[in-house]
C-alpha cells in the first residue's frame, strides 16, 4: 500500500494530514497525520517513512487504553518471537524501552515511551528491518 492509499484510508476513519516531507538523497521521505489533533497534540499520530528505493515503514503513537493494548494483544497472537529488547535507543531520548518482535514477513517493534502511558508500534518488512539495524537506521 502506498501513500496515497494510506492517507486516503486514514482520512477515511476522521485522520488529518499534518505534513509530508518527500524523500532526499539517502533519507526516507515522512507523512504524518493526527487523529483528534488539538493545537500541537492529537490522541494518536501515524507516520509513515517512504521511499522508492525501500520499503515503507508506519510508526502509530498513542497514550495508553484499549487500543494499545489490543495491538499488544495482535502482536502476540501472531505468534511473533522476541528478537531484541532494550531500554535505549541511541537518538531517541523519549524511549523508556522497546521490544521488537518477528515472524516470517514482519518485524513489529514496541516502544514504551517515557511520558506515562504513551505507547508505539513501528512496522517493518522483516528484510527492511535487517537493513536498518545493519546500517543503524531503525
Amino acid at each position: 500500500m502506498g501513500k496515497q492509499e494510506i492517507g486516503g484510508f486514514l482520512q477515511g476513519k476522521g485522520w488529518v494530514s499534518k505534513s509530508d516531507v518527500s524523500p532526499s538523497e539517502g533519507k526516507m521521505g515522512k507523512a504524518v497525520w493526527a487523529y483528534n489533533p488539538e493545537g500541537e497534540g492529537a490522541d494518536a499520530w501515524c507516520i509513515l517513512y517512504y521511499s522508492d528505493t525501500s520499503p515503507n515503514r508506519i510508526l502509530y503513537n498513542t497514550q495508553g487504553g484499549p487500543t494499545f493494548d489490543k495491538i499488544r494483544k495482535n502482536v502476540k497472537q501472531r505468534d511473533m518471537a522476541v528478537l531484541e529488547a532494550g531500554e535505549q535507543v541511541e537518538g531517541l531520548d523519549f524511549v523508556d524501552a522497546y521490544t521488537d518482535y518477528a515472524d516470517e514477513q514482519i518485524v513489529a517493534r514496541l516502544y514504551d515511551y517515557k511520558q506515562i502511558n504513551y505507547y508505539g508500534i513501528k512496522i517493518f518488512k522483516k528484510e527492511d528491518y535487517l537493513q536498518a539495524k545493519k546500517s543503524a537506521k531503525l
